[in-house]
């Protein structure tokens, strides 16, 4: 069984993209920011309750671009994952697309779970995308999303 999670493809005026490091990750390790579906949770719902408990942006500060059609799907290589009792073999990521029309002060990192954020161009995001294929998925998934990608 695959987790139903969540990624919020997030950009800024100047087409940058809000990353995140977690403490769980390496320093150099960055990722989409996003996470977990609740049971009975609508996806929509998910990704603005996870960006806001990550990095506490509201809501009305958040423009949707649009969301991808089909999950990324990747398999756990060693640990699976228990949640409620219930364990995955992998996790699916639904992506949501947007556009941050507030203020970076508005950022607010949930410090026991998220170290710091970078805004990102996308042709740096090599830098920071370390894990395997991210950054190519996440190319796709912007591609995919953000019109003026294609």
């Amino acid at each position: 069984m695959y987790r139903k999670g969540v990624a919020a493809l997030i950009s800024n005026g100047e087409g940058e993209f809000l990353l995140v490091n977690l403490k769980s990750f390496k320093e150099r390790y960055f990722a989409i920011p996003g996470g977990g579906v609740e049971p009975g949770e609508a996806l929509e719902d998910a990704v603005y309750r996870e960006v806001h408990e990550e990095l506490g942006i509201e809501k009305a500060s958040l423009q949707m671009i649009g969301k991808s059609d089909l999950p990324l799907r990747f398999k756990f290589k060693e640990i699976k994952l228990l949640r409620n009792r219930q364990e995955y073999e992998g996790s699916e990521r639904y992506f949501f697309g947007f556009r941050f029309i507030g203020e970076d002060d508005e950022v607010l990192l949930q410090k026991n779970e998220v170290r710091s954020y970078v805004w990102a161009s996308r042709s740096s995001l090599k830098n920071y995308l370390l894990f395997d294929n991210q950054l190519q998925e996440t190319e796709e998934k912007i591609k995919e999303i953000f019109p003026e990608a294609r």
